[in-house]
């Protein structure tokens, strides 16, 4: 496949997503803070790093961006209750949209339950506790209406895998890129690069991007956040695409770990990141990553049925491993590699 037909079948900002019942999502990043550190978190939250959270007047400058978009808006993290301006984003979110539009990615309310009843519709927002029962008990105590989940662990694919690294060819990096679950169902983003608001089509390479910031000569691929850049097309966002979904290993649906494992899977690409807990794997292989063992790597809780905290063999070990794992997919979504 060639860029410019996959570009053809990937989801812009604004685009719907079909069997979504929230349609279209863009989450607004409002800190990389976390109370947590789950293994492979798809936002780097889990990692030693600078940490950082959006001001108020970024946060108001981003809903402003999105005048006229119909769908959700989420509030996104990092655990977005951690920061300190979040009575200002709950304030100013409300000011820009109506409830039912506002949604919320947390793990923790923190004390902010009232706050948070207030100014989300708990049926467009996500709630996952990872496996906290105090934080599982506040929300059912002081937001009623809302679902928090996730008492169970759930599984999470490797993000930090770069498919150039596992020696993937580039026709078929770019099929596997036009059938990507966080493009086809998940949402695009709005953070802060090098203290300015960028926006990108895709969560993760937002994700990528905030984590490199650091690195002079790591390239600035947001797009800049101005009224209407969520209804530009595809074809505006190639620039994007050609640097991070190359490097991301969303697409090969790896097995992963529960989100209370040790262990991240990560490629050359990534050598240099070091997790709060547990340690790094590097893989080298699509058999190590044990790609495909999945159908879509969105659906975390269901893919803990699959999975195990078992560690691999090369577990806490950062050299190589050749390991040999059956790569062929047992799921509906084709595999161009085979």
């Amino acid at each position: 496949m060639t860029e410019l037909e996959c570009l053809s079948l990937m989801k812009a900002p604004g685009d719907i997503r079909p069997g979504k019942s929230t349609k279209c999502v863009i989450q607004i990043l409002v800190t990389s803070s976390c109370t947590l550190a789950c293994s492979s978190c798809t936002q780097a939250s889990n990692l030693r790093r600078p940490h950082w959270a959006m001001t108020p007047e970024q946060f108001e400058a981003a809903c402003k961006s999105l005048s006229g978009y119909q769908h959700v808006v989420g509030v996104f993290g990092g655990c977005p209750t951690i920061s300190k301006h979040f009575p200002d984003y709950c304030r100013i979110i409300r000011e820009h949209f109506p409830r039912k539009q506002c949604g919320i990615w947390a793990n923790d309310l923190l004390g902010h339950g009232p706050l948070c009843r207030e100014t989300f519709n708990p049926s467009v927002s996500n709630l996952n506790v990872h496996g906290s029962q105090k934080a599982y008990d506040e929300i059912r105590r002081d937001w009623p209406e809302a679902r928090p989940f996730g008492l169970t662990p759930s599984s999470h694919s490797p993000v930090f895998a770069s498919m150039i690294d596992l020696k993937v060819d580039e026709p078929a990096r770019w099929e596997l890129i036009s059938q990507c679950t966080i493009n086809q169902f998940w949402s695009a983003g709005i953070g802060v690069f090098r203290g300015d608001l960028r926006a990108w089509f895709c969560e993760i390479a937002m994700s990528q991007s905030l984590l490199k910031q650091h690195d002079t000569d790591y390239p600035d691929t947001g797009t800049k956040v101005v009224p209407g850049w969520w209804q530009l097309p595809m074809t505006a966002f190639a620039h994007q695409a050609r640097t991070h979904c190359h490097h991301c290993s969303v697409p090969l649906r790896g097995k992963g770990s529960l989100d209370n494992g040790d262990v991240s899977q990560i490629t050359a690409t990534y050598s240099d990141i070091r997790p709060k807990r547990g340690s790094t794997e590097i893989v080298t292989t699509l058999e190590q990553l044990q790609a495909f063992a999945v159908d879509k790597v969105t659906e975390y809780r269901k893919n803990a049925t699959c999975n195990t905290t078992t560690p691999s063999p090369n577990a806490h070990d950062s050299r190589p491993n050749s390991a040999t794992t059956n790569t062929s997919p047992s799921h509906s979504t084709p595999n161009p590699i085979t």
